[in-house]
């Protein structure tokens, strides 16, 4: 897809253009970016519609670089810039602490173009000696670079190509060439990221399959082509292997390519003692096959329930399957509502009305619209006032509209603890989102202290995506987490979920662990723009991976119960 690409020329131009101090060009290239880095089509079918300047933030000038990729391949302005700074943006984006002035600085003064440019700057000690640096910008920026090195570039946030991944395998199906095709791997355990797609299916006609298959516009090319395994690059950036399997081993080799390798191996083991093989082809019994045709038959002839597919990742799932102890994890169809989003009152790309039309399409019964209070200034935080004017406009939308508008904010948990809204305008809302995004690099217990004294106040609902991480930018807040769910514990305070890829927070390992302390959750797609309302899919993604269930997860209520909730 051009998304990809025609996003980071824009992110790329933004950057530069803010190292010539040019005062507002970066912000519209950014908010361009964003618009394209996440919709849940490819653009050059929308510019093939005429309808590039309907997006949010694409005017006549950006539309025109747009099309001028299309058709060419090329950029002027991004050609022209990037002659001045070769500088490797995309890769420095991905790095806390490397904003592009700094890389600017370091491009200039030592040469740093990319990443190895910059590890050799760090580890050669020539970063400390430059003015605005200095030893513990250098120390920082080390641990920052390390930090994202664990993560390996080729994975993609699913949430940016779940949409993708699901109209291929719609494609393969309406083809007439299968008679089923499912998605596996770790994109149906709805892993935050993954690092290729697995799809298996069955079909009479395999080689004429594999043929349709190599031949679809998102392949861009071809790895390795079999009757039964073809393995291929797709336009997005990603490999694909497509199994064709026999009926009778469907669910065995859908039990086989979901599990992640823990999951796997402790099967086989099991198998082993119960004197039985375990393969992709089913479970054998000497030579003979005894299931196979269904994941449900495999796992009962192990002596266990099936579980769902989330919960595959070896974290106590098969001891409870085995004792019939298995959640009832919270289905997709049992959220009701958002909890997390904003307008273009703060930070966000469309209007109250906007975000009320696309909610309504999406079938909700309700939408908190939670935009920044006033501390976060970057955000164009709200103060009292303007959350007064905004609260008499939602008033207006219910009193027409089938999705009831619920008032919230995304609460500032300023330096000291305290919060950044008076408590009289705190009450008028439905739902309070207590956040942290700025001065995070206290001390482990000064920040702690300073979550829980905010939790403590008796004015916020929910804890804003808690480890404040971001996926391969920003590792999580240094926080006593045993402590804040403790407290949240006793203050009858909630955690939120955030499904925002970048986000994807609490993490599904910490929502488990959450739920031992009899926490309750809030689903939130962090939504800045009315597509990105999808987001709450993979918020719920991460509360059944979490193990939750309907009871524990608010936006399963009605809206008239989470507002007693909330009193």
């Amino acid at each position: 897809m051009s998304n990809e690409k025609i996003a980071e020329m824009f992110y790329d131009i933004a950057d530069m253009l803010e190292i010539e101090d040019v005062q507002w060009e970066p912000r519209a290239y950014r908010k361009a970016a964003m618009t394209i880095s996440t919709l849940p089509v490819d653009i050059k079918q929308i510019y093939e519609q005429g309808k590039l300047m309907n997006l949010e933030g694409i005017g006549a000038s950006i539309s025109k670089s747009i099309e001028e990729y299309l058709k060419t391949g090329s950029m002027k302005k991004y050609t022209d810039l990037k002659k001045k700074y070769p500088i490797d943006f995309h890769i420095f984006r991905k790095i806390q602490g490397m904003g592009p002035k700094r890389a600017y600085v370091l491009y200039k003064k030592l040469g740093v173009r990319d990443i190895g440019d910059l590890k050799d700057a760090l580890e050669k000690n020539k970063v400390r000696s430059l003015e605005g640096f200095g030893e513990k910008s250098q120390e920082q920026l080390k641990h920052n670079l390390q930090a994202f090195m664990k993560v390996k570039e080729e994975r993609k946030m699913l949430g940016y190509v779940i949409d993708y991944f699901e109209t291929l395998a719609d494609k393969l199906r309406k083809s007439g060439f299968f008679d089923r095709v499912e998605i596996a791997g770790s994109a149906r355990r709805m892993k935050e990221t993954v690092g290729d797609l697995d799809i298996l299916a069955t079909s009479k006609r395999p080689e004429a399959s594999m043929d349709f298959f190599t031949k679809m516009k998102e392949v861009s090319g071809i790895i390795v082509k079999g009757d039964t395994k073809t393995s291929v690059k797709l336009d997005v950036g990603i490999n694909c292997d497509l199994r064709v399997v026999p009926d009778g081993s469907f669910g065995a080799a859908m039990q086989y390519f979901t599990g992640n390798k823990d999951h796997n191996v402790k099967l086989r083991k099991i198998a082993i003692s119960k004197g039985l093989k375990l393969n992709e082809y089913g479970v054998f019994r000497g030579s003979k096959s005894i299931a196979g045709a269904t994941e449900k038959e495999v796992y009962a002839v192990l002596d266990m329930e099936e579980m769902e597919p989330e919960l595959r990742e070896n974290m106590g799932e098969i001891e409870a399957a085995q004792k019939n102890s298995l959640p009832k994890v919270v289905g997709y169809d049992m959220i009701l509502g958002d909890l997390h989003s904003h307008t273009k009152n703060s930070d966000g790309l469309n209007t109250l009305e906007e975000m009320v039309e696309a909610a309504a399409k999406l079938g909700f019964e309700y939408l908190a619209i939670t935009d920044h209070s006033k501390g976060l200034r970057i955000a164009n935080g709200l103060d009292e006032k303007r959350f007064m004017g905004l609260h008499k406009a939602i008033d207006k939308i219910n009193e027409k509209s089938s999705v009831r508008v619920l008032k919230g904010v995304e609460l500032e948990i300023l330096k000291d603890g305290s919060l950044d809204l008076p408590a009289k305008t705190l009450r008028s809302m439905d739902i309070v989102i207590g956040a942290l995004h700025q001065n995070t690099k206290m001390p482990r217990k000064e920040l702690t202290n300073r979550v829980v004294k905010a939790i403590e106040s008796g004015l916020i609902t929910t804890v804003a995506h808690p480890t404040g991480r971001k996926i391969g930018e920003r590792e999580a807040f240094d926080l006593d987490y045993q402590k804040i769910f403790e407290t949240c514990s006793k203050n009858e305070v909630a955690l939120e979920i955030d499904g925002f890829p970048d986000r994807s927070d609490l993490p599904f390992n910490m929502v488990k662990e959450a739920k031992a302390y009899g926490l309750i959750f809030t689903l939130g797609s962090d939504a800045h723009r009315k597509d990105q309302l999808r987001f709450i899919r993979m918020a719920t993604a991460i509360a059944r991976r979490g193990w939750l269930e309907k009871k524990d997860v608010i936006n399963a209520m009605h809206y008239k119960d989470v507002l007693k909730l909330r009193r």
